[in-house]
């Protein structure tokens, strides 16, 4: 039998769909067996295209669009990544994309491009990991919390979305607590809230979500001293830093004296909070 590398770069592949189910509302999973194993590290993405009819090589839509891996499903663990063949994705139908990815069926096939991004970096020994999603931001810390563990705190607008967090729920090790916005489950309030409950000076923070709770995740965490991870959310056409689609500006001048642009898809997704100027972002 011939002996398959993984190499380290990303690479396009024919993924079959094994599974696309609806978790919520207008909410999916999406499972897919690659042809060749991924070394994936929490918090890296892919980038999906799909094709609006019979014909897999279909330009129509032309962009990929980007997914945080929220799972390799049974992949084997070594040196904070995950290597195995079956990905998979949530996302949130937006969109004719996304509404095209909702009506794919197993059996179906799909063009990937990926693994992408750096990724969150491997928790220290005596550090203890508080996780903070806030509505589609789940995904990247389910394969996270499986393999390191630690509190997951999830924000949601409503009960229906924060259906989400439930698969995490059965990870062990994993705390779960949940915020609404109405209140009808959980922490009536903002996710935010519970952080500060939560955070203290062993904590490192990991988030995910929208720009708003972002922000307040990281002035928080500066706030009080403690290390903050952000996984940015952004459009894209390229993933690989050629489009330039998805720059934000950065806190800190570089050595020419100017503030360079970050681009969200190669110089992360994952970013030290303090990186990023949020008041522009």
């Amino acid at each position: 039998m011939m002996n398959r590398t993984i190499p380290d770069g990303p690479r396009s592949a024919a993924a079959s769909v094994t599974d696309n189910v609806e978790l919520c509302r207008g909410h999916f999973g999406l499972t897919v067996e690659l042809p060749s194993p991924w070394r994936v590290r929490p918090g890296q993405f892919l980038m999906v295209r799909v094709s609006d009819g019979p014909d897999p090589l279909s330009l129509d839509p032309l962009l990929r669009r980007p997914f945080g891996v929220a799972d390799v499903a049974g992949g084997a663990l070594g040196g904070g990544l995950v290597t195995g063949t079956r990905i998979e994705i949530i996302y949130r139908v937006v969109g004719r994309g996304t509404a095209i990815m909702s009506r794919l069926r197993p059996g179906d096939v799909i063009d990937v491009l990926g693994p992408l991004g750096n990724g969150f970096p491997p928790v220290e020994p005596g550090r203890r990991l508080v996780m903070v999603a806030g509505g589609i931001g789940i995904p990247p810390f389910k394969l996270l919390a499986r393999t390191t563990g630690g509190t997951l705190l999830f924000g949601a607008r409503t009960g229906r979305e924060a259906a989400l967090a439930e698969q995490l729920r059965a990870i062990g090790g994993c705390t779960v607590r949940t915020a609404t916005e109405d209140g009808s489950v959980g922490h009536k309030g903002l996710v935010t809230d519970l952080l500060a409950e939560e955070v203290s000076a062993e904590s490192v923070v990991y988030a995910c979500g929208p720009a708003a709770m972002l922000r307040a995740v990281a002035r928080l965490c500066a706030g009080r001293g403690v290390e903050c991870h952000v996984s940015l959310e952004s459009s894209m056409a390229c993933g690989m830093g050629v489009c330039l689609g998805c720059a934000v500006r950065a806190a800190q001048k570089d050595h020419a004296g100017a503030f360079r642009p970050l681009m969200v898809c190669c110089d992360g997704p994952v970013f030290e909070s303090s990186l990023i100027d949020w008041e522009a972002l």
